[in-house]
């Protein structure tokens, strides 16, 4: 069957960039301008350090405090090592659904924005509506941060900001943060038959993870969250490497952790207590043995939790969608951002999560239009006061 609607044809030019987050995201950025130009819209981006890579905010109606903000994400995981059955990087349509790379995280939402676009922009609005496009959101969600942090400092202060990550359309209102990294331990190396001359790297790193193990399982009578599963923070260690040989006492040992926390605690709490049992249990006879040995734990990424919003503003977003009641999930999203730099946010897109990241990733067609229509509601409830 041919791709022939308005939203499959924009997400076919969208799924044509292969944007994987170590690539950068100009290209895209540059048609999704000629796109908006012809509504009159503003544009502003926000490019990173090296400059190969920027979020884009796109405004049309006036410039006046509130609005609504639409967002998401330009970058999409790596397709290497999956079983496709076709070119990813080409949209097919199978049946009902579409199928290729970011169909369902994100494209296919950033579709749903440009086709919901035109009509939105030929209304008197009075209140403008922002499209916000970032960066990086599949390493840890490290790009979108400086965009949020301006639209929360700028005077804009839209009402609410709608994430696209795939929900099916329901509305979720909170989720969980995130904190990850790696800690690295540096011992000394010597003959595996003199082992208390030396530090044993990967000895010492497997305290620290038995000390994350029962922070694990203080987590699960800790503090709960209901509605979300499971309803209390986790944190895990999912990678480790170290040593060079058996008869070779461990110089170096690192390790991946990650923590998800419920809305409401306190990440870097849970942080300081691994840090402070590394400084003061750990490293003493460590560094007894060699100064120079010793434990760096690194933070590589932080997603904020996000905490549910006003019941007024939560029923209104639910009238709009049909829907009774919100979802709570235990996976992050950029929501948590923009919530933590002042607006209002909730998640809410077209597509089943389930597909995310999948070969073969698809979507139906009639849940983008279904995005469409909810988007173009959002969009009206600006033309009034």
């Amino acid at each position: 069957m041919p791709i022939a609607t308005d939203v499959t044809r924009h997400l076919a030019d969208l799924v044509a960039f292969p944007t994987v987050s170590a690539v950068s995201n100009l290209a895209i950025l540059d048609h999704l301008e000629k796109v908006v130009a012809p509504f009159g819209a503003r544009v502003r981006q926000f490019a990173n350090a090296e400059g190969d890579k920027a979020n884009l905010f796109v405004s049309v109606g006036p410039e006046t405090p509130g609005g609504i903000v639409f967002s998401g994400h330009t970058d999409v995981v790596p397709t290497a090592g999956q079983a496709w059955s076709g070119d990813p990087w080409t949209l097919r349509q199978t049946g009902s659904r579409v199928v290729g790379r970011g169909a369902t995280d994100m494209k296919g939402f950033l579709a749903c924005c440009l086709t919901a676009l035109p009509a939105i922009a030929a209304r008197p609005l009075k209140r403008p509506v922002h499209l916000a496009f970032s960066y990086d959101e599949e390493v840890g969600c490290t790009g979108v941060g400086d965009m949020a942090e301006w639209v929360g400092t700028s005077g804009l202060q839209p009402r609410m900001a709608i994430i696209g990550e795939a929900t099916s359309m329901d509305l979720v209102s909170a989720h969980k943060g995130g904190l990850i990294g790696w800690a690295r331990v540096r011992g000394k190396p010597g003959h595996s038959s003199q082992p208390d001359r030396y530090v044993n790297a990967v000895m010492a790193a497997a305290e620290l993870i038995a000390e994350i193990n029962r922070i694990r399982a203080d987590m699960r009578t800790g503090p709960q969250f209901e509605g979300l599963d499971p309803p209390y923070s986790t944190i895990q260690v999912n990678q480790i490497k170290g040593g060079l040989h058996g008869n070779i006492v461990a110089e170096a040992c690192d390790f991946f952790w990650e923590m998800r926390v419920i809305p409401g605690e306190d990440d870097f709490a849970v942080l300081d207590r691994i840090r402070r049992y590394a400084a003061d249990v750990l490293e003493p006879a460590m560094k007894a043995v060699d100064p120079a040995c010793g434990i760096s734990i690194e933070v590589q990424a932080r997603i904020p939790g996000l905490k549910p919003e006003t019941e007024g503003l939560t029923r209104e977003v639910l009238g709009l969608l049909d829907r009774q009641a919100p979802r709570y999930v235990s996976y992050g999203t950029e929501a948590g951002i923009f919530q933590l730099a002042g607006t209002p946010s909730f998640v809410v897109g077209p597509g089943d999560i389930a597909d995310a990241h999948q070969p073969d990733e698809g979507i139906e067609i009639a849940e983008l239009e279904r995005c469409v229509a909810f988007l173009d509601r959002l969009g009206e409830s600006c033309c009034h006061d």
